[in-house]
């Protein structure tokens, strides 16, 4: 029998609740009390499709693909995939640090581009994302 205050239903009850849903052309993204919504854009795509692979390495040329941002159906090389991407996430991070400062300082800590891309999400500060 578990305990009211073992560090697993601790840990579980800090979950953070958080949101990242598109809806129509707006994305309603909410962490913790704050919410906001901005208009669709490939770079939320990019973080809508590693949030739902949380850490998991997804690679950028496969990110393309998933965010229908790709020229045709042709799957972009490598290069301009990452340097496509990298230039999304980063985009749309300054966006968020000026809509949502906590979701942008968790996203600067836990996303990591490049040729492979992921979402690490801090076993210490876990987060129940609604995708």
């Amino acid at each position: 029998m578990e305990r009211s205050g073992s560090p697993i239903r601790a840990a579980f009850a800090l979950r953070t609740p958080a949101t990242f849903r598109l809806e129509g052309d707006v994305w309603t993204i909410a962490f913790g009390p704050e919410l906001c919504r901005l208009r669709d854009s490939a770079g939320l795509r990019y973080l809508a499709a590693l949030l739902c692979r949380p850490g998991l390495k997804v690679l950028a040329a496969d990110l393309v693909v998933l965010a229908g941002a790709a020229d045709g159906p042709v799957r972009p090389d490598r290069e301009r995939a990452r340097a496509r991407v990298t230039h999304g996430i980063r985009t749309t991070m300054r966006r968020l640090a000026l809509h949502h400062v906590a979701l942008s300082e968790h996203l600067q800590a836990t996303i990591t581009t490049g040729t492979c891309c992921a979402y690490r999400p801090d076993p210490r500060r876990p987060v129940e994302w609604e995708l």
